[in-house]
C-alpha cells in the first residue's frame, strides 16, 4: 500500500478532532482507517484461501470463545494527556487504527459480533501511566482507559475509544452490537470476565491476575525450558477444565496477535513471536512476599507498583540481586552467581507453546506500514520506516523469519546465492553495511557485506519446540503497482509480466542497543582497524566478554555471563519507582540509573563492591557511539591520537569515544556551554537549587520544570562571585575540570565509595 495514505498524519489530525471538534479532520481519519481496512480485507482474505482460517474462526466463536485482539503497546502513550497530539508512544505501539481495520474485517467479513470481540494486553507500563495520571488529574485513571485513550474529558493514552468511534460510524444501522458498549467499564474499572460480559466489547489489562486470584490460570509448558509452567490470564487460555462455571466465565479465545514490526534492544525483532513471548507474561502476577513489597513471578523488584518484567530471562545468564543492596549476588570467588537457560528463546518459546497446547487458535497480522528503526521503545529515538505491508500468517515462525530476511536484505537474490556459495555462508539474505579500514593514520569507513541472519538461532529453535516451521510462501497483492505479490525461495518479490521482480528494504535496520549483534562486522572491523592503527586490543576484548563458544562469531545468544539485562532491567525499574513517587524522582532516580548502571560497574575501582557487570556492553556503547561520530557532517581533531580526525566517515580513537561518552553523561556536554540536562551534574544540580534555593536558577521548585539555561546561568554567577549552591559532585581524576577551569560543585576523588555519587547539606544526604 501507499503507506502515506495510511495512518502518517492521524495524530495531528486526531489532535483536532479531540480539541475543535474538528469533523471534518475525524472525516479524513476515517478515510485513512477504510484505505487501511481495503488491505486488511486483501491480505485476510488471500491468508483465507489458502488456509480456510475464517471457517475455524467462526466456529470457535459460535461455541463461545472470544475474538481477542492483542496489540504491542509497550508504552501506551499515542497521545499527549496535555497537547493531544502525538506522543512519544505513537511510533512504537500498533497503530489503533490497524485494530479498527481488522475488528472492522472480522465484524462485516466473518459476522463476529463487536460484542464476541475484546482487547487484550500486558503492557509493561500501562501501570504506570495509571498510577502517573491517576495522581496528576486526582481521579482514578484505569489501565484499561489508558488503553482507551479517553476517560472523560481526560485524553491521554493509545486510542481504543476511537477504534470504538470508527467501528460506530461504520456500523450497520441495523445491528445491535454497539462498539461503544464497555467504554463505560474501562473508565470507571469495572471488571466482567468474557462469559459475564454480555453485549460488551471489553478491554483486559492481561497484567492483572493478582487483584484476583480467580483470573488467573498456572498451566503446563510443553517441553519447557526456562519455565515448567507459567501462570497466565484466563482471558487468554480458558478456565479450569474441570470447573464448568469457570469455563462459562473464561471460554477462552480465538487470539488475534497483532505486532508492530521493529528492531529490538535485546533481540532481533519485535514482532509476532515477540508480542506473545514477552507480551503475554502478565507484570502482576503474585509469588509471596519480598524484600519491602510484594514479589512477582515475571517482574523485579519486590514492590506494589511493578514494571519491567525482569524475571524473565531475556540471556542464557540469569542472576539472582540481593534487593538490600541492588547488587547481583556472588559466588565466595567473586564470580557472579549466574544460572544458565535457553535465553530470550526460551522465554518466548514457553509461553508461546504453553497457550498454543491450550488449544488457543491464533492468526497473526503484522503492522509493517511504518517499520520501526533504531529503538522499539517510548524514548523519542525510534525512527518510522515506510514500508507499505501488512503481512498475515497462522505461523509466528515463518512470519517472523520472512520479515527479518525482509528487514536485513539489500542484496539481490541471484548475486546473494552467488556470495553464499563463494563464502560458504548459511544464507543468502545479506545486506551492505559500513566496515571501517585503516588508510594512513585514520580510520575510514568502506561498504561491506553483513547479515544478522548468520548468527540468529531463533527460528530454527521455535521449530524444534513445536511452535511452528520455518517454510512459507507468500500470496497477496501489491495497490501500488496493481501486481501480485509471491515469493521465490523465500525471497519477496512482484509478479509483472511474468517476471519476478524482487522487492528489498533501502533501510539499514538496527538498534542502537543491539548494535554488536545487528550490525558486527560495522563495530568489530573498527575494533580490529583501530588495534592495527594504535596498537590497542579492542577485538580481543569484545570477543572474551562475548563469544562464549570461542568460533570468532557473536550470536544473538551470546550476551556475556554476567546477567547483564536481569540486572539492568532491575535498577531500571527501581529507578523508575523512584521517579513515580518520590517528589524530586525525575531528578534522582535518572542519577541513580545512570550511576548504578551506566557509569559505576562498568569498571571495578569505581564502585565499592568491585562490581564490573556492565563492563561488556560499555563496550558496545562505546562502539555504536564511534559510528555515530563518524558518520558526523563536520570533521574534527582527535585529541588523543595526533593526526587522527573523526566525521564524514572517519572514526574516532577509543580514548576520545570514552571522553565524550563521560562527559555526554556526566555533564550533557563536552564543552561549559554545553552543560544540560539530563546529565549527574543536572540532576544535582537542579535537586540542590530547588530544594535549598527555592529554584532561583531552574524557575521552578516543580522537579519536572526546569530553565534550560539554569546551568549556563548558574555557571556565569559563580564565576562572577556568587556563592555555589550546596552540593557536591564526586568524580574520578581527569573529569573536574574543562580547558584547565574547575567546575564548580565537582569534587575528583579515588574513593570508591564516593566516586560518581552526590552529596547534599554538607553530606546529610548522599544520592
Amino acid at each position: 500500500m501507499e503507506p502515506a495514505r495510511a495512518y502518517a498524519g492521524i495524530p495531528g489530525l486526531l489532535q483536532r478532532a479531540i480539541d475543535d471538534g474538528d469533523e471534518a479532520a475525524w472525516a479524513e481519519i476515517v478515510q485513512r482507517v477504510d484505505y487501511i481496512h481495503a488491505h486488511v480485507d486483501l491480505a485476510l482474505s488471500a491468508l483465507d484461501r489458502e488456509t480456510g482460517f475464517a471457517e475455524r474462526v467462526r466456529s470457535e466463536v459460535r461455541d463461545g470463545k472470544r475474538l481477542v485482539f492483542k496489540p504491542n503497546l509497550v508504552g501506551p502513550t499515542a497521545i499527549h494527556s496535555v497537547t493531544h497530539g502525538e506522543d512519544l508512544g505513537a511510533p512504537i505501539c500498533t497503530d489503533w487504527t490497524v485494530i479498527a481495520a481488522l475488528m472492522r474485517w472480522f465484524h462485516d467479513r466473518l459476522g463476529i459480533t463487536y460484542h464476541q470481540m475484546a482487547l487484550g494486553e500486558a503492557s509493561t507500563s500501562v501501570n504506570v501511566w495509571e498510577f502517573l495520571w491517576s495522581r496528576d488529574t486526582g481521579r482514578r485513571i484505569t489501565a484499561e482507559a489508558v488503553f482507551e485513550g479517553r476517560s472523560g474529558d481526560f485524553y491521554g493514552g493509545w486510542g481504543f475509544y476511537f477504534v470504538r468511534r470508527y467501528l460506530a460510524d461504520r456500523h450497520p444501522s441495523d445491528h445491535d452490537d454497539d462498539p461503544m458498549s464497555g467504554y463505560g467499564e474501562s473508565v470507571d474499572g469495572t471488571y466482567l470476565p468474557p462469559g459475564r460480559a454480555t453485549g460488551r466489547l471489553m478491554v483486559y489489562d492481561l497484567n492483572r491476575v493478582g487483584d484476583d486470584a480467580s483470573r488467573g490460570r498456572t498451566v503446563p509448558v510443553p517441553g519447557g525450558a526456562n519455565f515448567r509452567e507459567v501462570t497466565l490470564h484466563k482471558v487468554i487460555v480458558g478456565g479450569d477444565p474441570a470447573n464448568p462455571s469457570d469455563l462459562a466465565d473464561y471460554p477462552g479465545c480465538v487470539l488475534v496477535n497483532v505486532p508492530k514490526l521493529k528492531i529490538h534492544a535485546q533481540d532481533l525483532l519485535t514482532n509476532a513471536i515477540k508480542n506473545l513471548g514477552i507480551g503475554l507474561y502478565p507484570v502482576q502476577c503474585p509469588a509471596g512476599g519480598g524484600h519491602g513489597g510484594q514479589s512477582w513471578k515475571y517482574a523485579l523488584p519486590s514492590s506494589t507498583l511493578p514494571t519491567y518484567k525482569a524475571r524473565l530471562p531475556h540471556m542464557p545468564w540469569v542472576v539472582e540481586i540481593d534487593e538490600e543492596t541492588d547488587e547481583p549476588q556472588r559466588n565466595e570467588d567473586g564470580t557472579y552467581r549466574a544460572v544458565k537457560n535457553d535465553g530470550m528463546p526460551g522465554t518466548q518459546a514457553d509461553v508461546i507453546r504453553a497457550t498454543q497446547a491450550q488449544q488457543v487458535f491464533m492468526v497473526h497480522v503484522s503492522d509493517s506500514i511504518d517499520m520501526i528503526n533504531l529503538n522499539h521503545n517510548p524514548e523519542g529515538i525510534a525512527v518510522r520506516c515506510p514500508e507499505g505491508y501488512l503481512w498475515s500468517s497462522l505461523d509466528p515462525v515463518a512470519l517472523d523469519l520472512f520479515s527479518a530476511r525482509y528487514c536485513f536484505k539489500t542484496v539481490p537474490m541471484a548475486e546473494g546465492i552467488r556470495l553464499r556459495e563463494e563464502n560458504g555462508w548459511s544464507t543468502e539474505f545479506v545486506r551492505h553495511v559500513p566496515v571501517a579500514r585503516v588508510e594512513g593514520t585514520q580510520i575510514v569507513t568502506d561498504e561491506g557485506l553483513d547479515s544478522p541472519l548468520f548468527r540468529y538461532n531463533l527460528y530454527r529453535y521455535a521449530e524444534r519446540r513445536g511452535m511452528g516451521r520455518q517454510q512459507y510462501r507468500v500470496a497477496g497483492w501489491d495497490t501500488v503497482t496493481e501486481s501480485p505479490l509471491a515469493s521465490l525461495d523465500g525471497h519477496l518479490g512482484r509478479v509483472e509480466d511474468d517476471r519476478f521482480l524482487e522487492l528489498m528494504t533501502g533501510t539499514m535496520y538496527h538498534n542502537l542497543s543491539c548494535m554488536l549483534w545487528d550490525m558486527q562486522r560495522t563495530l568489530l572491523s573498527y575494533a580490529e582497524a583501530h588495534d592495527r592503527l594504535t596498537g590497542s586490543s579492542l577485538l580481543a576484548a569484545f570477543m572474551e566478554g562475548f563469544d562464549g563458544n570461542g568460533d570468532g562469531m557473536i550470536d544473538y545468544d551470546e550476551n556475556g555471563t554476567k546477567g547483564y539485562w536481569t540486572i539492568a532491567f532491575y535498577i531500571l525499574a527501581r529507578a523508575l519507582e523512584m521517579q513515580m513517587r518520590e517528589e524530586h524522582g525525575p531528578l534522582s532516580g535518572h542519577f541513580y540509573q545512570t550511576a548504578r548502571l551506566f557509569i559505576k560497574p562498568t569498571r571495578r575501582e569505581w564502585n565499592a563492591g568491585g562490581h564490573d557487570f556492565s563492563r561488556e556492553y560499555h563496550l558496545v556503547t562505546l562502539a555504536g557511539t564511534a559510528f555515530q561520530l563518524s558518520r558526523n557532517e563536520a570533521v574534527f581533531d582527535d585529541p588523543f591520537v595526533p593526526g587522527m580526525r573523526w566525521g564524514q566517515g572517519m572514526w574516532p580513537s577509543w580514548e576520545f569515544t570514552s571522553w565524550y561518552l563521560f562527559m555526554s553523561v556526566i555533564y550533557g556536554g563536552q564543552s561549559l556551554a554545553e552543560f544540560s540536562a539530563p546529565s549527574l551534574y543536572a540532576d544535582a544540580f537542579q535537586y540542590a537549587d530547588k530544594t535549598t534555593n527555592g529554584g532561583g536558577y531552574t524557575g521552578s521548585r516543580d522537579a519536572s520544570i526546569s530553565d534550560p539555561c539554569a546551568i549556563a546561568n548558574y555557571l556565569e554567577a559563580v564565576s562572577k562571585g556568587a556563592a555555589p549552591l550546596d552540593f557536591t559532585l564526586y568524580l574520578p581524576e581527569g573529569y573536574g575540570s574543562l580547558d584547565g577551569r574547575a567546575i564548580p560543585n565537582v569534587e575528583e576523588t579515588g574513593d570508591p565509595e564516593k566516586v560518581f555519587t552526590a552529596h547534599f547539606g554538607g553530606g546529610r544526604e548522599v544520592w
